[in-house]
């Protein structure tokens, strides 16, 4: 038993860790009532609602389709690299950061696993997390905390984009760089391997083939899940849907959700709601974001996530477009600075052979310094 509970400490660190902190939030608020308005309903219905799906397609055997036919397409490591970290850029701008890296992640790993290419999965999925997070600060639907701003600061999309775009013209050319640290070596090793591979795969298809109604079904689920970001369609009809529609034709997939990512949301919900009412904290904040909304949008971001840090200090600021380049430019950082950030991690770290210690050193050093750059940038701006 006590070696169990070590294996859980250990795998389902972040969890712990979000646990801790919203348990020792409680002592300074009361529980209450209250408690359920801190939590954000239609994040965790969104994110239940992909992870299932996702599950769903991976049964059918979608993303080995995908795979096989990327792997025909690129010849090189770096080739597929360069394709899987830009797609979590580009997607992450319309269909939010943690759906991009919910979608690609754990594509990612399967793939690079197909290849035996496993040792270069921790570089590649940490710049795919990193993409997903500066791809979405260009648009207002691209993460949770640019929907809220943009609420609030009554712009066209078009001007708020412009606020964004020339940092995101910097992370595309850093990017782009880091790429380039991708090794320029073949899928695989020969071409008896590649034969051999395709070879494998074809005979696999032949022998149980593509479950085509439930690839239409999750298909379309996929883009009513798509039309519940962009708000089309409420987002509690969407987790009715697919609830009541997988548990109709496969109940199975609904075992494979990461109930516990959505408890580790839950706890940074708490946690962060309860920041916010300790009357201490909040004269402070009052006392110091008024005229410093980026440096205290990136700071706070690093300890409470980029978005509990907006609705934390939007009521003190003065500046909100200030405050929407902080928080943006905050997802960077620390693992817990972008919620997105956790999904990324999670996936990985529930691959088999896992090392999820030498994730979080390559996380946090790429991420330092992915923000000192864009950092650096907004000075020069600031001086043309």
């Amino acid at each position: 038993m006590g070696n169990k509970i070590l294996t859980f400490l250990k795998k389902e660190i972040v969890f712990v860790i979000s646990f801790i902190l919203a348990a020792v939030s409680c002592f300074f608020v009361t529980p209450s009532e209250a408690y359920l308005g801190y939590i954000d309903l239609n994040v965790l219905y969104l994110l239940f609602a992909f992870m299932a799906v996702v599950a769903g397609l991976r049964d059918c055997g979608v993303f080995d389709k995908c795979a096989d036919f990327m792997c025909r397409l690129a010849g090189t490591v770096r080739a597929l690299g360069c394709a899987l970290v830009f797609m979590c850029f580009v997607f992450g701008m319309f269909i939010t950061n943690d759906v991009a890296l919910l979608t690609f992640v754990p594509f990612t790993i399967m793939l690079l696993a197909k290849c035996a290419q496993l040792k270069y999965s921790i570089y590649i999925v940490v710049l795919q997390t990193i993409a997903a997070n500066l791809g979405s600060m260009l648009t207002p639907m691209g993460n949770p905390q640019n929907l809220f701003l943009y609420s609030k600061m009554g712009i066209s999309a078009i001007d708020f984009c412009k606020i964004l775009l020339p940092y995101t013209i910097v992370s595309v050319a850093a990017l782009a760089v880091c790429c380039l640290f991708i090794p320029n070596k073949k899928l695989f090793e020969d071409d008896n391997a590649r034969e051999l591979f395709f070879n494998r795969t074809s005979e696999t298809e032949n022998k149980s083939g593509l479950k085509t109604f439930r690839t239409i079904v999750y298909s379309a689920l996929f883009i009513v899940c798509i039309l519940s970001v962009l708000k089309i369609i409420p987002a509690w009809i969407l987790v009715l849907a697919v609830g009541i529609i997988i548990l109709a034709i496969q109940a199975k997939i609904l075992l494979k959700v990461d109930y516990i990512l959505l408890l580790t949301f839950v706890c940074f919900f708490i946690f962060s709601g309860n920041i916010q009412n300790i009357e201490f904290v909040k004269n402070q904040l009052q006392a110091a974001v008024a005229g410093r909304e980026f440096l205290c949008g990136i700071l706070a971001s690093q300890v409470i996530s980029n978005v509990p840090a907006t609705l934390l200090l939007y009521p003190f600021a003065v500046d909100a477009k200030e405050l929407l380049i902080g928080v943006d430019l905050g997802g960077l950082g620390t693992l817990i600075a972008s919620l997105a950030s956790l999904i990324s991690y999670k996936l990985y770290a529930n691959t088999e052979g896992a090392e999820g210690g030498k994730f979080i050193k390559v996380f946090t050093l790429m991420n330092l310094i992915f923000i000192a750059v864009l950092v650096c940038s907004k000075l020069i701006f600031c001086r043309l």
